[in-house]
């Protein structure tokens, strides 16, 4: 019995689930797909994951078991500490990139490069200089979903559309600074994305008002 099976079978027995089965499947996120009925599931699991340890497989296990039994608290510390590793991220960033149809290969745009406004969040002290994010542009202009960050993953990505010189420099700054928010706010699959807390940060752009304004006139929102 392949590691996969073998874990999600065990953790699946302690939670009264007869039958279970799994397997990898190729996504672009990060995720399980399951179904389920009386003492029975099946799973599709992240390939993400497929060179992971034993116990990282086990404790994703027990994460989806809880949930599925309703009770939503913590992700299993064992895995948590291996998919935010300085080596998953790694490894598995360009397959995330390159899974990803409309993100862009560059950072550089045709007329910003997405670093400069990086550093300027940096020296403004709104965010802390971390090496491992990825910075994208998307292919084609998104009007829909202006800005999306991978917080798994590290990867920060701006809509095309503000690649842009009539794009006020500040509008451009804080759909970025909004993405390197959310990855700065680190991985907790169960928790609010737009929270009180993350909102207040949102705020401390000095021109987040105009910043908002703008957005709202356009009618884009994240």
């Amino acid at each position: 019995m392949d590691i996969l099976n073998k874990a999600f079978g065990e953790v699946g027995a302690e939670y009264g689930y007869d039958s279970v089965t799994a397997e990898f499947c190729e996504y672009k996120d990060f995720k399980v797909k399951w179904r389920r009925s009386c003492g029975w599931a099946e799973f599709e699991v992240s390939d993400y994951l497929k060179d992971a340890p034993k116990e990282a497989i086990e404790g994703l296990a027990r994460t989806i078991f809880s949930r599925i039994g309703g009770r939503c608290g913590k992700a299993d510390k064992k895995m948590t500490e291996y998919i935010t590793s300085s080596k998953f991220i790694e490894d598995k960033q360009p397959v995330y990139i390159a899974r990803s149809r409309n993100i862009s290969d560059s950072q550089e745009g045709e007329y910003f490069d997405l670093s400069h406004v990086y550093e300027a969040l940096v020296l403004l002290g709104l965010v802390e200089k971390d090496d491992q994010i990825q910075l994208r542009w998307t292919k084609t202009p998104n009007v829909r979903r202006i800005g999306l960050a991978s917080v798994l993953m590290k990867v920060a990505v701006v809509s095309s559309l503000f690649d842009s010189e009539e794009i006020p420099y500040y509008v451009r700054e804080f759909v970025l600074y909004h993405q390197l928010l959310h990855i700065a706010k680190g991985f907790n699959p169960f928790e609010v994305k737009h929270d009180e807390t993350f909102e207040e940060k949102e705020r401390l752009y000095p021109q987040y008002e105009d910043a908002q304004k703008w957005l709202r006139t356009m009618r884009l929102y994240f």
